[in-house]
């Protein structure tokens, strides 16, 4: 609001159009802008200050603040790399604790598929010879019979002696077929603890890998945050000490000891100066007489 405004809405007043709460609307949105504009003028001339008595506790505060800013900046930038980094490992360490055994469990699910079939290929051999044992106990039964019955050279009892001949050899068979076989599994079973061992070693390292890695993208996290909450703080306190300049070169912009300073951002300071005329005026067409901005409180 200008001058002119100002006293077209007086005379405005005169005719009973007051519109107070459009007033005071406007000084609030207007205040908050001023703060901002304060802010950003501390923000472009803090560093041009150092000559400026009354602002050298803001400047030297600033100094210290911005160097520490930085240093937070970098540490946040190399946890975020690192975070980066870990998180692309984690990932191929997922794709690596598969592929790295991938060979040996192909390996063992080859030998448990071959010692399954030997098993059922012994029992049936195991049930073969049951038969045999059932076949060569009832030819002895019946020679036991024979021999208490007949003569010795009869030829049903050289026929039972000759069927105990080739039961006691098919049973011999079976059996020396049965034991190569027992063999045979007891060496794929050797085999299969012996590549469980190797999976089990080869995917204990990816996992104390992993282990390692999930710590370190917990640590790299825990700075993150951190750091983010130090920086966060300390933006704070210096947001705070920018709107202090920026409010301090306002209000003494006349002062020789400023004016080198103001001269720069002169076309800032000019928008601020008729903001601040603005804001007193609609204060003043709210009712608002004791209302002031925070350059008047400064001053």
């Amino acid at each position: 609001m200008t001058q002119t405004s100002y006293l077209l809405w007086r005379l405005a007043r005169a005719f009973g159009i007051s519109m107070r709460q459009r007033h005071a609307t406007h000084a609030a949105t207007e205040l908050h802008l001023l703060r901002e504009a304060e802010e950003i003028l501390g923000r472009l001339a803090w560093a041009e200050v150092e000559g400026i008595e009354e602002l050298s506790v803001e400047y030297w505060n600033l100094r210290k603040f911005t160097k520490n800013y930085e240093e937070l900046s970098q540490k946040i930038e190399s946890a975020n790399v690192n975070l980066s980094d870990y998180n692309e490992h984690r990932t191929d360490l997922l794709g690596m604790v598969v592929d790295s055994s991938k060979d040996l469990t192909d390996e063992r699910a080859t030998l448990a598929e071959t010692s399954e079939r030997l098993k059922s290929e012994r029992e049936i051999i195991v049930e073969d010879a049951r038969a045999v044992k059932r076949r060569h106990d009832g030819v002895t039964a019946k020679l036991e019979v024979l021999v208490g019955e007949s003569d010795q050279q009869s030829p049903k009892l050289d026929a039972s002696r000759q069927e105990l001949l080739r039961l006691k050899t098919q049973f011999k068979e079976l059996r020396d077929r049965r034991d190569a076989l027992v063999v045979r599994i007891d060496s794929i079973e050797s085999a299969l603890k012996d590549i469980d061992a190797r999976i089990e070693t080869r995917r204990s390292e990816m996992r104390d890998e992993a282990l390692g890695n999930y710590q370190n993208i917990g640590k790299a996290n825990q700075d993150l945050s951190s750091n983010r909450a130090k920086r966060g703080s300390l933006e704070s306190e210096m947001i705070s000490l920018f709107s202090q300049i920026g409010r301090y070169i306002l209000s003494h912009h006349h002062d020789p000891s400023v004016a080198k300073v103001a001269s720069e951002h002169r076309s800032l300071i000019n928008q601020m100066a008729a903001l601040t005329l603005s804001i007193t005026l609609n204060n003043r067409l709210a009712g608002r007489t004791n209302a002031k901005t925070a350059q008047s409180n400064k001053s």
